[in-house]
C-alpha cells in the first residue's frame, strides 16, 4: 500500500511541477536540452562515395542503398522518418550514432530489423526487393560507421 501511495504522490508532484514553476517568476522555465530532431538543423545527405563499405558488400551496393534510403529507387521511404541525413526525426531514430534499439548494428541485424518493419507495416517502406534490402542495410551500416 505504501508503494502505491509513493507512486501516486510522485505523479501528483510531477504533474504540479510546471504550475509551481509558473507561480515563481524568479525560477527558470523548463527548456529542452536539444531542439527536436530535424526541426532546426540543416540536413545534409552524406555523400555515398565517401562512406565506408562493410565486408562482403560493394561500393555499388552502398550507392544503391543511398538511393533506396532517399526514395530514388524502389520507392524507398527511409528518409521520411530517419531524416535526409539519417540523424532521425520525431518519427524515426538516429541511424548515424552507432547505437541501435533493435539490432547490434551489424548488416545482418539491420537487415532483420528492416524486414521486421516491412512485415509490421506492409507497403510503408516502399517496394523493396531482397537486393534493395541488402543495399539499404549496408547503407545504414555505412552511415553509422562514417568518420566525423
Amino acid at each position: 500500500m505504501a508503494s502505491r501511495f509513493n507512486v501516486v504522490a510522485a505523479c501528483v508532484a510531477i504533474a504540479a511541477a510546471p504550475d509551481a514553476l509558473r507561480a515563481q517568476p524568479d525560477q527558470q522555465e523548463f527548456r529542452l536540452v536539444t531542439p527536436p530532431l530535424s526541426i532546426s538543423r540543416e540536413q545534409i545527405r552524406p555523400p555515398a562515395d565517401a562512406l565506408p563499405v562493410p565486408d562482403g558488400f560493394s561500393r555499388e551496393q552502398i550507392v544503391h542503398g543511398d538511393r533506396v534510403f532517399h526514395g530514388e529507387a524502389a520507392n524507398g521511404q527511409c528518409s521520411v522518418c530517419h531524416g535526409i541525413d539519417g540523424k532521425g526525426t520525431a518519427n524515426g531514430n538516429d541511424l548515424t550514432a552507432g547505437m541501435f534499439v533493435w539490432s547490434d548494428g551489424s548488416v545482418s541485424q539491420l537487415k532483420r530489423t528492416i524486414l521486421h518493419n516491412m512485415a509490421v507495416a506492409p507497403g510503408m517502406d516502399g517496394d523493396l526487393r531482397p537486393a534493395d534490402i541488402d543495399a539499404v542495410a549496408a547503407y545504414v551500416w555505412a552511415i553509422s560507421h562514417r568518420s566525423p
